[in-house]
């Protein structure tokens, strides 16, 4: 039989982090959602899975 995996065992994986290469910080994964308008005057919002990190943290939360 399989051994059982807990929680803790879950959340301590180190799998899903990762750093940036320009600034060597760690990444952050978020949702960016951003509005746009379209030609028939609409609006629709465009959803984007991002990292953020210090480098583009301005260009992202501006």
């Amino acid at each position: 039989m399989a051994k059982k995996q807990s929680f803790a065992d879950k959340a301590n994986k180190k799998s899903h982090l990762s750093t940036c290469p320009v600034c060597q910080e760690s990444v952050q994964r978020i949702k960016y959602v951003k509005s746009v308008k379209t030609e028939s005057g609409a609006w629709k919002f465009r959803t984007s899975n991002t990292g953020v990190c210090k480098c583009n943290q301005n260009e992202i939360y501006s």
